[in-house]
């Protein structure tokens, strides 16, 4: 939401207003009522606004903000990066979905939430008057900017709600750094297993999430680009700010309940897990089906609707895999059992297919056996590839009977 022209010069007049009496250590507030500090040090407060998950995709690791309160003059604005909702979930998946930065009065920006249900708390960052001021004009700068960003969480990239919170923090300290003396221990884990945490709330992303991590799983981002909305408060609760300014806990006082938690996340039934024995099991009696020599119809829909799906993924994993973003561009496990060179091969060498069957029936045996390998390989996975062993193998001793 865009601010009028007319408040944001006034904004800018406050925060140069900030900077001259923060200094002389006296401040006039515009509303009488309010009492600010000799020091002028709750003339602005800056937060950290955490917002629990939510039922869409898009919301399970929650979200993350920036607010800023100015209560001697009646300002109180949250910034944030929000995903454009109209481009669906595959834009999400690949990091290339278009993201704005808004600047919203607080009252407006906490009712989504409370329409949904879901919580919001409040971490005061203790800044001094004047880092105050800047993390403002950064804010105003930031969040009134037109630049085309795409969300991505990954290694390479900081387009996130809660990764454009931690520059803005950052970029406002003057003469100071952060230092993250402890982080949870989630944090120390590899990728995978991080993400399978962060995750947790829906089996079906993190399975979408495992997916496409492919060789990132064993790796480890750094604390900026793998921290969650989850996990932003307990890491700054765990640092100080150093420097010119002396040592001091990055937040102050305590957390503060925004919006009450009403919405229970619950997770579809229908698991991954639950997906992938189901489809093995059909496989294995649509296999038997098939040596029995009866109902041949069975057979055939039931191999078209799996090669389908394979396709489908075979074209989708080599796509994330070479733009795709929200996890980096790596090398990807799973393009072994949804290869799509097989694919193409049984199409052309048809002379050729009992040998062809056999050949990847041995892969995908041998794929099943280096589960330990890589953390992105799971059970979910393994049972989908399974499933391609048992109807490979099933055409390749049906094949050689006839």
């Amino acid at each position: 939401m865009k601010r009028t022209k007319t408040t944001r010069t006034f904004i800018a007049i406050l925060l140069a207003t900030i900077a001259l009496l923060s200094q002389a250590q006296e401040l006039q507030p515009g509303d009488p009522n309010v009492m600010v500090l000799p020091d002028s040090s709750n003339f602005v407060t800056a937060s950290l606004l955490v917002i629990a998950p939510g039922n869409m995709m898009e919301s399970t690791m929650g979200h993350s903000a920036i607010r800023l309160e100015c209560p001697a003059h009646h300002l109180d604005f949250c910034y944030t990066l929000e995903s454009d909702p109209e481009y669906g979930k595959i834009p999400f998946l690949l990091g290339k979905c278009p993201t704005h930065e808004i600047a919203v009065n607080t009252e407006e920006f906490l009712k989504g939430y409370a329409d949904e249900g879901r919580q919001v708390l409040q971490y005061e960052l203790n800044l001094t008057p004047h880092e105050k001021q800047e993390l403002w004009r950064l804010a105003d700068l930031e969040f009134t900017d037109v630049r085309d960003r795409k969300f991505c969480y990954s290694y390479n990239g900081v387009d996130n709600c809660t990764s454009i919170c931690l520059d803005l923090i950052e970029r406002s300290l003057i003469d100071e750094k952060i230092v993250v003396d402890s982080v949870p221990p989630i944090m120390l884990e590899d990728n995978a297993t991080y993400l399978r945490h962060a995750s947790r709330h829906s089996p079906w992303l993190q399975f979408l999430l495992m997916s496409l991590a492919g060789t990132a799983s064993d790796q480890m981002w750094d604390l900026r680009n793998r921290i969650s909305p989850e996990l932003v408060a307990p890491v700054l609760a765990c640092s100080h700010f150093d420097g010119s300014q002396g040592n001091r806990p990055a937040l102050k006082g305590e957390v503060r309940e925004l919006l009450p938690c009403r919405l229970e996340v619950t997770p579809s039934p229908f698991t991954p897990l639950l997906f992938g024995v189901c489809l093995l099991a059909l496989a294995v009696l649509v296999s038997f089906i098939q040596w029995l020599g009866r109902s041949r119809r069975i057979v055939m829909v039931f191999d078209f609707c799996l090669f389908a799906f394979q396709v489908f993924v075979a074209v989708f994993l080599c796509l994330t895999s070479s733009v795709g973003s929200i996890v980096g561009t790596h090398w990807n496990w799973y393009l072994i059992p949804f290869c799509p060179l097989a694919i193409v091969l049984w199409l052309i060498m048809r002379k050729h297919r009992r040998a062809l069957y056999l050949l990847f029936a041995i892969v995908l045996v041998a794929f099943l056996l280096i589960t330990p390998v890589s953390s992105q390989i799971d059970l979910p996975h393994q049972l989908i590839t399974a499933t391609f062993a048992v109807r490979t193998a099933s055409h390749y001793f049906h094949a050689r009977r006839g």
